[in-house]
């Protein structure tokens, strides 16, 4: 049959080959429709997937660096304490010391104007009595410099000492921690624009592939089975 025939060809049993192939093409249609929306779900579901596991390893990392600042900075005051309380130490270590030095010139002291005294009073030397109390009145004033002043300056330096331990110890940990906050603050960012992008591409995937696509094909198939009917005079 000829070309113009065919196009022209509006028997019965034509039309009812239009309608019945409109009506399996729609159908069709209507199936991949369906295919591309579970395609595109499960797209969306991997895009969502992968952005919270992604957000997920980005808060543990946050959760690590501030950990590890926290715990570092707990040893770090711990060593810093025990350096000061060394400094304590050895500040009274320092007052013990100078005590027992100014005791032992205290001691030598009295000793020796004991026997000035003895000497002037059994043989008449008053000059050894004279002269042992001045040594002794020296003592004294020694003593009371080593165990006062003396003692008050190695002490304070005793703790300076551990002071400057502890600072040196306790603030790069602090500084530290607060750069692991910052860091941690900076991955958990990281985190939200993982998720927000994971829920961008999922509402993408769910455009493009079930939205557009299917019904793109869902309104071809609907159109050529309108038509179908239309020239088959059926509803």
């Amino acid at each position: 049959m000829p070309l113009a025939a065919l196009a022209a060809d509006e028997t019965t049993d034509h039309l009812q080959a239009e309608l019945a192939n409109g009506d399996a093409q729609f159908v069709l249609a209507q199936q991949d429709a369906q295919a591309l929306q579970a395609q595109a779900d499960r797209a969306a579901a991997n895009d969502r997937m992968i952005a919270v596991l992604r957000s997920e390893a980005m808060r543990q990392k946050e959760l690590n660096l501030v950990a590890n600042g926290r715990a570092m900075e707990e040893i770090a005051n711990a060593l810093a304490n025990a350096a000061r309380a060394d400094g304590d130490l050895n500040a009274r270590n320092e007052l013990a010391i100078a005590q027992i030095k100014a005791a032992s010139l205290i001691a030598i002291a009295d000793a020796n104007l004991a026997n000035g005294i003895m000497l002037a009073q059994t043989k008449g030397r008053t000059d050894e009595e004279a002269n042992s109390r001045a040594q002794s009145n020296f003592l004294h004033q020694l003593a009371n410099f080593i165990s006062g002043q003396q003692a008050e300056l190695n002490m304070a330096n005793s703790k300076e000492i551990g002071q400057n331990m502890a600072d040196a110890i306790h603030t790069p940990a602090i500084a530290q921690e607060q750069n692991s906050e910052a860091m941690g603050a900076d991955e958990l960012l990281v985190a939200d624009v993982d998720l927000a992008a994971g829920e961008i591409a999922a509402a993408s995937d769910v455009s493009s592939e079930g939205g557009t696509a299917a019904a793109a094909e869902l309104a071809h198939a609907a159109s050529s089975r309108h038509n179908s009917h239309v020239r088959a005079g059926v509803p």
